[in-house]
């Protein structure tokens, strides 16, 4: 085996027993289609042998040389025309080549569909460039390096998959894959956050679970930082741990800001969170989190961007969990008053537990100074709906919702242990009954929240107390309760979407 720096980045190609370096402008390796069978010699020989294989769509070979009538050589015939091939980027995955990348990336780069890609340790995207993945494309990472993608500030990366060709971010471990097999993905702006030194200056925060801390900067002073694209995309297996409380989530938003397009977007099957977002202003909409071994949507640092659409379905067969939420807001650590604040604005959400009655989960944790915005938000499962600390609830909105089949919707005020409040004298249940926030809590019926195997959370009693979102960058003729109109509403069907309990 052969290897070769490019830049930082090395790239080992594998294809049928070779390794094979490829670099920046060779790196597309055509399919040979069958070649044609060669024709008849010339006058006085016998017929040529079958031509060699043609290049896809290409030329068949030469005949075969052939014994003349009287003793001397006669050219065989042309070959036929090359058999058309397959589209090399709808091949099976394991008939593909697959591409070892790691180190860094400096200039623009493309990871073609023709090709799987394996990263190893932890690649870094460098500003100025722009990493293209094509849809149809499938990124393994490496359990043994504990490998992650990390767009770092100023870079970006444009994956834009399709519904049924989506872009896949997975474990090399195939039907032995377990979530915490590699780390994830991590994408990091320069959007503002709320990190301030001993002097109160401004500083950039270091996401978690990363470990070249050099690499792990983000955040800046540009609100519509654009950091790239993310449609129609699936992480699975990721969560790896670098050290006890120090992993990465399935994606991580550190500074991203609202210049980045992200929709379509689901992971599953990871140790920590499904999707973080450490301050920035993005704009988030289509996202599915199944089976986190943490929350589903956390957010810290100074959050301030739109969410719209989400759905959460926890593992009903995890251990009992500890402090796993669906929603998990925070200003900062300590619940300073440190600016931007923590308020995203979301609409149209439907969250489901896993219906245990011990262990601390809820389907919102609200705490140390955050503000939010919610509507039309269907929480169910979970031991209570929404818990409420550290004074952070006359700044919360949450309204037009139901919480349903939860143990509890909230604590109440001065309840013995387990369910001690610890809010600051907030008074969680009167705030749910004020008639003004139209919180509800009839039965929805909602028939797959607990199903790890089908998607099916569209509920067979709609909820009338919707309401039209208020915002540009929202859908506003989504006036629903939860994350789906009807049966009509499939933004989340396609191959992108994998709804399994492995």
């Amino acid at each position: 085996m052969r290897t070769s720096n490019i830049g930082s980045l090395v790239l080992v190609l594998s294809l049928a027993g070779c390794d094979l370096i490829i670099g920046a402008g060779d790196y597309r390796v055509g399919l040979d289609g069958g070649g044609g069978t060669a024709g008849n010699g010339a006058s006085g020989g016998s017929g040529g042998a079958d031509g060699g294989g043609g290049a896809t769509n290409g030329g068949g070979g030469m005949g075969g040389m052939a014994s003349g009538g009287m003793g001397g050589m006669a050219s065989g015939g042309m070959g036929g025309m090359g058999g058309m091939g397959p589209n090399p980027c709808d091949l099976p995955i394991e008939d593909k080549a697959t591409v070892t990348v790691e180190g860094e990336i400096t200039s623009d780069f493309t990871l073609t569909c023709d090709k799987n890609y394996k990263l190893t340790g932890e690649v870094f995207v460098q500003a100025p460039a722009v990493l293209t993945i094509e849809a149809n494309t499938t990124i393994f990472g490496d359990k043994m390096t504990g490998a992650a993608l990390v767009i770092r500030p100023g870079a970006k990366i444009d994956a834009v998959g399709e519904p049924d060709r989506p872009i896949v971010f997975t474990s090399e471990g195939g039907e032995f894959s377990d979530p915490g097999d590699w780390g994830g993905l991590v994408i990091l702006g320069n959007a503002p956050i709320n990190v301030l030194d001993a002097n109160s200056m401004e500083i950039q925060g270091t996401v978690e679970g990363i470990v070249d801390v050099n690499g792990a900067k983000y955040g800046g002073n540009l609100p519509n930082d654009n950091s790239g694209r993310l449609e129609y995309v699936r992480v699975e297996y990721g969560g790896k741990a670098i050290a006890p409380n120090n992993e990465l989530n399935g994606v991580t938003f550190g500074g991203v800001g609202s210049g980045t397009v992200v929709s379509h977007v689901m992971v599953r099957q990871t140790t920590d969170d499904c999707f973080e977002f450490f301050g920035g202003t993005v704009n988030v909409s289509h996202l599915i989190c199944q089976a986190p071994g943490d929350d589903g949507f956390d957010w810290d640092l100074g959050y301030s961007g739109n969410m719209q659409f989400l759905v959460l379905q926890q593992d009903v067969a995890y251990p009992v969990p500890q402090d796993m939420n669906g929603f998990e807001g925070d200003n900062d650590a300590a619940g300073s008053g440190n600016l931007p604040l923590s308020e995203p604005t979301i609409y149209n959400v439907t969250l489901c537990g896993q219906d245990y009655n011990a262990g601390q989960q809820y389907g919102m944790l609200l705490r140390k100074n955050t503000r939010a915005h919610i509507f039309n938000a269907l929480i169910s499962g979970f031991e209570a709906g929404v818990d409420v600390r550290n004074g952070s609830g006359p700044q919360l909105e949450f309204e037009n919702s139901v919480l349903f089949g939860n143990t509890l919707a909230a604590y109440p005020e001065n309840a013995a242990a387990p369910y001690n409040d610890d809010d600051a004298g907030f008074d969680e249940l009167a705030w749910l009954a004020t008639p003004a926030n139209n919180v509800g809590s009839a039965d929805p019926g909602i028939p797959g929240c607990d199903n790890m195997n089908m998607l099916n959370l569209v509920p067979a009693n709609t909820p009338s107390n919707g309401v039209a979102p208020v915002g540009s960058f929202f859908d506003t003729t989504a006036n629903f309760v939860g994350a789906f109109r009807d049966a009509n509403d499939d933004w989340a069907q396609g191959a992108w979407v994998v709804w399994s309990a492995n």
